[in-house]
């Protein structure tokens, strides 16, 4: 078993992990750590996203280097307090990158589609 401060272990410092739900195989995506949650957000709205395939079923995965960890992907509960520390998450870990994404994307709209990733284990 996992233990959350293993998995913010992992993600410090790196720019990408990945996820996928159910079945699917396994996209690349940058995975924030806000104190022992994880959370990752959808940039570009498809009809069949992972973020809509994770709202019809929590089931999947996401992966660090070599480690994949049972989770389920759900919208948080309170969403609108998590966001402030999602941004200032996703700020420190790709610093200028991510205002200059900001420039070009709807920012409620991004905000909206954050996902937390709950490690079975932890359930």
């Amino acid at each position: 078993m996992m233990t959350t401060q293993e998995i913010s272990k992992l993600l410090k410092g790196k720019w990408v992990g990945q996820i996928r739900c159910g079945d699917h195989r396994f996209i690349d995506i940058t995975i924030v750590d806000t104190g022992g949650r994880f959370f990752v957000r959808q940039y570009k709205f498809g009809k069949r996203s992972w973020y809509h395939a994770f709202l019809d079923n929590p089931d999947g995965a996401m992966k660090i280097g070599d480690t994949i960890i049972p989770i389920d992907g759900v919208v948080p509960k309170d969403l609108d307090e998590v966001n402030r520390l999602v941004n200032k998450a996703y700020f420190k870990k790709m610093n200028i990158v991510y205002w200059l994404m900001r420039l070009t994307y709807d920012r409620k709209k991004h905000e909206a589609s954050t996902l937390e990733l709950v490690p079975k284990q932890l359930n």
